[in-house]
């Protein structure tokens, strides 16, 4: 029995196909069939039915495929520890960002990672949360930053800022001489919003769904400034993260808080739980959580 043939196996289960898992893993289908036969051979055990028109899974074949990957991921879960070690402090870390965070905040941490680690080649990614998640589940990336709320099982997620979403209006605005105004007040608004990639889309119409209402939106964007000008501009007016505003436009817009319900607005970093942590991936986390602020 090799690690191969284990493998071989896994993806034929998985694909419930032979031609699918050959084509996966980029061999013959000749090549999958000898090597899902020769461990039946050596278990003295049918695995897969092969008699019926659909690829069929027995009992035993169900049994050996928990142990399979059970082997399958503690090997290669070992083999990442010992490459790390030998490394040592070395090697790469795959970052997601969203282009937000970094101007909110993550600007400074990188520089932070990459002072006190030189010789760590760290690779970011400029994209929206929703396909970070996904570049992280997939294995592309190592850690990534999202919004909260962020829930998931498959990930392990430590947040690192606090802070909240405010309504944005232009100065000329009735509801500009307010400091807090409750949600609702919104149904009658034209709304300008980030665009349904970003992950904040989704929060922001829960939001609105608690309140009551559906939010009459008139522009999406997926640049936050360009909405930040067009609220300026009175074309509109907008929720986004209050850091952003007061970095950007903190002199050419109002901010109101909200309320009923409020809107607080969170950065995590997620990884996945079967993951193991490179040393890379542990320095970022020991900074994050050094730095993990409220504003």
């Amino acid at each position: 029995m090799t690690m191969v043939q284990l493998a071989y196996y896994v993806e034929v289960v998985k694909r419930r196909n032979f031609t699918r898992a050959a084509e996966k893993l980029f061999v013959s289908q000749s090549t999958l069939s000898k090597a899902i036969r020769a461990l039946e051979n050596e278990f003295q055990a049918e695995f897969i039915g092969r008699r019926a028109k659909d690829l069929v899974i027995t009992q035993d074949g169900l049994a050996f495929y928990e142990y399979a990957t059970k082997l399958l991921d503690y090997y290669h879960t070992q083999t990442q520890e010992l490459e790390q070690r030998l490394r040592c402090s070395g090697g790469t870390l795959t970052l997601g960002l969203p282009p937000s965070a970094g101007t909110i905040y993550f600007s400074s941490l990188i520089y932070q990672f990459r002072k006190a680690y030189p010789e760590t080649d760290l690779q970011i990614t400029e994209i929206t949360s929703k396909s970070i998640r996904d570049l992280v589940d997939d294995g592309m990336l190592d850690l990534g930053v999202v919004i909260e709320p962020f829930s998931d099982s498959k990930f392990y997620s430590q947040t690192v800022f606090h802070s909240e979403a405010v309504l944005v209006v232009p100065k000329q605005h009735p509801l500009a001489a307010k400091s807090c105004v409750d949600f609702g007040a919104l149904k009658a608004e034209r709304l300008l919003m980030v665009s349904p990639d970003y992950m904040y889309y989704d929060v922001m119409l829960e939001r609105c769904k608690a309140a009551g209402f559906t939010p009459n939106i008139v522009f999406e964007s997926s640049q936050w400034d360009l909405l930040l000008e067009m609220v300026a501009n009175n074309q509109g007016v907008s929720i986004l993260p209050k850091p952003l505003i007061d970095k950007l436009y903190a002199d050419r817009v109002c901010q109101l808080h909200l309320k009923n319900p409020e809107f607080p607005w969170a950065l995590s970093v997620i990884y996945r739980t079967d993951k193991f942590l490179t040393i890379p991936m542990q320095h970022f986390l020991k900074i994050c959580g050094k730095s993990k602020q409220s504003p």
